[in-house]
């Protein structure tokens, strides 16, 4: 048996439809359009976030004074942690502590007269464009005697260096050499 309804009935069922279910209806829309609405403000408080992240990573970068390098860092690891900008700064931060206790070893090493110990701790510096890194290799050539390459180092130290009176100390290293030969 088919049951034939007019189209009067067709629209007052569904108006009934809606007048039972109208509370149901209304809290799914109202919930989806909150969920929408919170993962687009959540994305843009991120997008945000990240933003600031950049602008303090690339100030913390650029700053010379090393209160305000301080003081940078810290902002950027404490509020803004989750973000790539921060965990690249602690990595950044790792290298160059690293680095200075690489530079260091090497110094005291020299010091001590073990010059092979210390051009091993500054073998990972090959490529370095580091001015005091060429001068400590500089250093331990001279001490193992290779004066060839001790020359070559303290000429790129030379070149590498902005302040005059490590250029004058560089200078007489390599002054030094010369008349050795």
């Amino acid at each position: 048996m088919v049951t034939v309804r007019s189209d009067e009935e067709r629209v007052l069922s569904i108006i009934n439809f809606f007048k039972d279910y109208k509370f149901y209806i209304l809290s799914v829309v109202l919930v989806i359009t909150i969920s929408v609405g919170g993962y687009f403000f959540s994305e843009r408080v991120k997008s945000n976030q990240i933003l600031a992240a950049k602008e303090l990573y690339e100030d913390w970068q650029e700053t010379s004074v090393q209160e305000d390098r301080e003081q940078l860092f810290q902002n950027l690891t404490e509020n803004y942690s989750d973000t790539g900008y921060s965990h690249l700064a602690l990595l950044k931060r790792g290298s160059d502590l690293a680095k200075e206790n690489r530079t260091n070893i090497a110094r005291i090493s020299i010091a001590l007269g073990n010059f092979e110990d210390a051009l091993k701790v500054l073998e990972k510096y090959s490529n370095d464009e580091d001015a005091y890194t060429h001068e400590l290799k500089g250093d331990a050539l001279s001490g193992i005697g290779n004066d060839d390459l001790a020359l070559q180092q303290y000429q790129s130290a030379f070149e590498k260096y902005t302040d005059n009176g490590l250029r004058n100390l560089v200078q007489f290293k390599i002054n030094n050499l010369n008349t050795n030969e």
